[in-house]
């Protein structure tokens, strides 16, 4: 039924145990800067080789193993044709695996045109590394609460629900705490069918709905400029905020909309319960039960969201007057900078002449070379690069 499966993620990461280095010339590079550094490759190899030997010998085919027990998969003497053999094995485990990723993207686009804007929205970024916070349940419904914090979503928190439920199916059962990985969706007759792996603890996980539906939540804009400085006043923090905007507490154990923010502690009232600081401890109390929110009253930062998007990039989008970027692009100021070359990538045809004298004044490092490849070889496409400028960038734009 499904093309995701557990058996096939396995079987990608078991081709990916050991990588090696594909090449002659990679292997002469790795000795070099070995040496250089004064690294013992061999025996840091052999220490790695070691490190997984036992599930090797277990899931290798046949005709590598050998390789095991003498230890030199992944060292300069393995036999170059083993080498190519063992680099095409796990080519071929890869293609497989991103086949199977491709089919599930594929049911889960066509189920997605079923279902509500705001779960379609959800998975146009993928959930990948989001963490389990909450789960709540009734006899047919459950909500599961995910904090997308180091995943690939631009919303900090997503609530899956999912009413009249048909099946439920996994190895574990959920936890708070646990990894979402890989997901495949499919249209049923019933509703829909979802399929998760999670990760820490591993399982697999399949509920069938008549429904699924969506919420989801970002951080404020202002968070990124508070949450590192162990220094703010929360008063600070909240005065930042955008004050046309509706925000929610939302705790692990706790959500409520925030009615007002006040110039008192703890700042702010909920439409549900109260909170207090007791101890230097924040609590809410809902219904008569006293709930722990945080260790201190400045933990409120890491629990206020907005259901409105703010770019935390945006001040790199203003551009920049055309007068001040030649010198502004060269500049020590990493923002200006920014908006800079952000004004003349938006901008090509407009600013032929400046792209043309910074690009000849640019200095390429080792730390800029990747940016400035990518400006060149941009403004390359739109053909406005002299024959100047490009013969002194021919490493770069591939002229």
């Amino acid at each position: 039924m499904w093309n995701l499966t557990m058996q096939a993620k396995k079987a990608f990461e078991h081709a990916n145990i050991l990588p090696i280095q594909e090449s002659d010339h990679d292997w002469k590079i790795a000795l070099e800067d070995a040496k250089e550094e004064g690294v013992d490759l061999y025996s840091q190899l052999k220490e790695e080789l070691n490190e997984c030997k036992e599930r090797l010998l277990q899931i290798l085919p046949e005709r590598f193993k050998q390789y095991v027990h003498d230890g030199t998969l992944n060292s300069p003497e393995l036999p170059k044709q083993v080498r190519e053999d063992y680099l095409l094995w796990i080519r071929a485990a890869e293609e497989t695996f991103e086949a199977v990723l491709d089919a599930s993207f594929e049911n889960k686009q066509k189920a997605l045109a079923f279902l509500p804007e705001p779960v379609q929205e959800v998975y146009e970024q993928s959930l990948h590394d989001a963490e389990i916070e909450r789960i709540e349940r009734s006899p047919s419904t459950l909500k599961i609460t995910l904090n997308t914090l180091g995943g690939f979503s631009t919303k900090s928190i997503v609530e899956l629900f999912f009413t009249d439920i048909f099946i439920e199916e996994s190895h574990l059962p959920l936890q708070v705490g646990q990894w979402y990985i890989y997901d495949e969706l499919i249209k049923t007759e019933n509703g829909f069918a979802l399929h998760v792996i999670f990760d820490c603890p591993e399982t697999e996980w399949t509920i069938e709905a008549k429904q699924i539906n969506a919420n989801y939540y970002y951080r404020p804009k202002a968070y990124d400029d508070f949450a590192e400085d162990k220094e703010f006043e929360l008063q600070a923090y909240i005065e930042k905020l955008n004050p046309d905007f509706t925000y929610t507490s939302i705790t692990p154990n706790f959500k409520s909309e925030i009615k007002t923010f006040t110039n008192e502690a703890p700042y702010m009232t909920l439409q549900e319960g109260e909170l207090l600081v007791e101890s230097g401890e924040l609590h809410a109390i809902l219904a008569g039960k006293q709930i722990k929110l945080a260790d201190c009253l400045n933990d409120c930062l890491h629990f206020i969201f907005t259901d409105e998007y703010e770019d935390p990039y945006a001040q790199f989008s203003e551009p920049v007057p055309a007068d001040e970027i030649e010198e502004v692009a060269l500049s020590e100021d990493l923002e200006l900078q920014v908006r800079a070359w952000n004004t003349m990538y938006a901008n090509p045809h407009e600013f032929v002449d400046i792209i043309n004298r910074v690009l000849m004044r640019l200095n390429v490092t080792e730390d800029n070379e990747m940016m400035a490849s990518v400006y060149i070889n941009h403004f390359n496409e739109y053909r406005i690069l002299t024959e100047e400028t490009l013969s002194k960038h021919c490493n770069l734009s591939g002229k």
